[in-house]
């Protein structure tokens, strides 16, 4: 894709993931939509289960856990108290940064 093109656009769906790799590998787009599917399958299931996610030159995909904390109503301005969650937070890689980055300098 082109540079113009990818600033103009906000997500990736999986669809486009699938007719890349369909188009970069030659899978058919059925194969590769379920190649998608089962990646992320993978993902979600290791983070379900709590491990952390390292994806070499891109990032890792930690949970957390979160406490307890008070917080407020933005429409009505009460009080309450938000729960404890967990959360996935990315770290990017030192690579990926660089990239980011490259034009900057």
């Amino acid at each position: 894709m082109n540079e113009q093109k990818e600033a103009d656009k906000g997500n990736v769906t999986r669809k486009e993931l699938s007719l890349s790799i369909n188009e970069r590998l030659g899978i058919s787009q059925r194969n590769a939509a379920k190649m998608v599917d089962t990646i992320f399958a993978a993902m979600k299931d290791t983070l379900v289960n709590g491990e952390s996610l390292k994806l070499v030159q891109f990032g890792t995909l930690t949970v957390r856990g979160k406490s307890p904390r008070r917080g407020r109503n933005p429409r009505t301005g009460e009080t309450m108290t938000i729960t404890k969650r967990k959360m996935v937070t990315f770290r990017p890689s030192k690579r990926l940064r660089e990239l980011l980055n490259e034009d900057e300098n």
